[in-house]
């Protein structure tokens, strides 16, 4: 039980049992405060019945007040999360400086992997199929798990695994790395660990691919039975059901583009929230753009990372124009209760026109 939960039931149990405890004792004192013979009859009786009403009512009610986290102590140091994610970032500076590319699953992300490798950027030493990084999955489950959405008791107070998980991951990434080669990573995920990640790595330049969310909620995806997917679909761990939906297999299955939906929906918001605050070193790209047009995405890529930009080809990259738009071969009865839950967000990253 945290000290906060221990006060309160504390001052709980001694708000409810002195009212108790006062009201034994009136009931046996040998005199009354004011007599039942006066003209006021027995009014100390019912001031002291509603006195004893209120405070019992307000102790059942009671509730501590959260300690809000500061990342600055009374005398204006900086506090222990902030001085270790500073310690951390100096140690994994004789890296250089990473891009990192995320996105929501089902993106087509690996288009920009083979698109920033055609340019010279190691991608890592150990990727998934859809060429994620499994070195930095790890390091960004772990932040995700254990801290967000809400990193300020992180800031606050540090974390005693983070140390060793992100040498250990950037160490294994590079493994193989070029002499001098730029380097980052691609791992959709990282959108919704930003916050800590562009601590550990103050001059990375990420970018934010953006992918029509009709498209991504029909890509099957994994079921959010792990609360690390349920942070990446709702943003909370703990969560048992989500409009009468439970977090099963079965339900994912029968449901699977209404979860991925608002999976899309969640990672796209945090994504640009997070990014946004990297100023010019965050750059949003859109899929459909670069399906449509292979060679003047990586012309504009190249120069949000000062790199040349190399001739690319379709064939090369392994682009398939037949994924945009495959969501208007679902039927219509179908997409519905999919189209209400993302309209907002579709239209706010410029989707759902007539034209598109």
């Amino acid at each position: 039980m945290s000290a906060e939960l221990r006060d309160a039931f504390l001052l709980r149990s001694v708000a409810l049992l002195a009212p108790l405890a006062v009201a034994v004792l009136y009931w046996v004192w040998p005199s009354d405060i004011v007599p039942d013979q006066t003209p006021m009859g027995r009014a100390d009786d019912i001031a002291i019945a509603f006195a004893n009403a209120c405070v019992a009512a307000r102790a059942a009610t009671y509730r501590p007040k959260r300690r809000l986290s500061n990342t600055r102590t009374a005398g204006g140091e900086r506090a222990e999360g902030v001085r270790q994610l500073a310690r951390l970032a100096s140690a994994l500076a004789e890296h250089g400086p990473p891009l990192i590319v995320y996105n929501a699953s089902h993106s087509g992300s690996r288009l920009l992997t083979r698109m920033l490798g055609a340019m010279g950027v190691f991608m890592g030493a150990n990727l998934s199929d859809s060429e994620d990084s499994l070195d930095m999955a790890e390091l960004v489950e772990h932040i995700v798990l254990e801290h967000a959405p809400d990193y300020s008791r992180l800031f606050a107070e540090g974390d005693p695994a983070l140390d060793s998980l992100a040498i250990a991951a950037v160490t294994e990434h590079l493994a193989g790395r070029p002499p001098h080669a730029r380097w980052g990573w691609k791992l959709c995920e990282t959108g919704h660990a930003l916050p800590v990640i562009a601590r550990l790595f103050p001059e990375a330049h990420v970018i934010h691919l953006i992918r029509d969310g009709r498209d991504v909620a029909y890509s099957p995806f994994v079921a959010p039975k792990h609360p690390y997917w349920r942070k990446i679909y709702f943003g909370v761990s703990k969560l048992r059901s989500w409009r009468g939906l439970a977090m099963t297999q079965r339900a994912y299955r029968a449901h699977g583009p209404l979860f991925n939906a608002n999976r899309w929906v969640n990672s796209v918001t945090l994504g640009r929230a997070h990014g946004s605050m990297l100023g010019e070193r965050y750059c949003e790209v859109r899929y459909e753009d670069v399906v449509a047009d292979p060679q003047g995405a990586a012309v504009r890529i190249a120069a949000f990372l000062g790199l040349p930009a190399p001739k690319l080809s379709t064939e090369a990259l392994g682009v398939e124009s037949s994924r945009v738009g495959k969501w208007r071969a679902m039927p219509e009865a179908e997409t519905a209760e999919v189209l209400q839950l993302l309209a907002p967000t579709l239209a706010a990253f410029g989707y759902g026109r007539p034209d598109d």
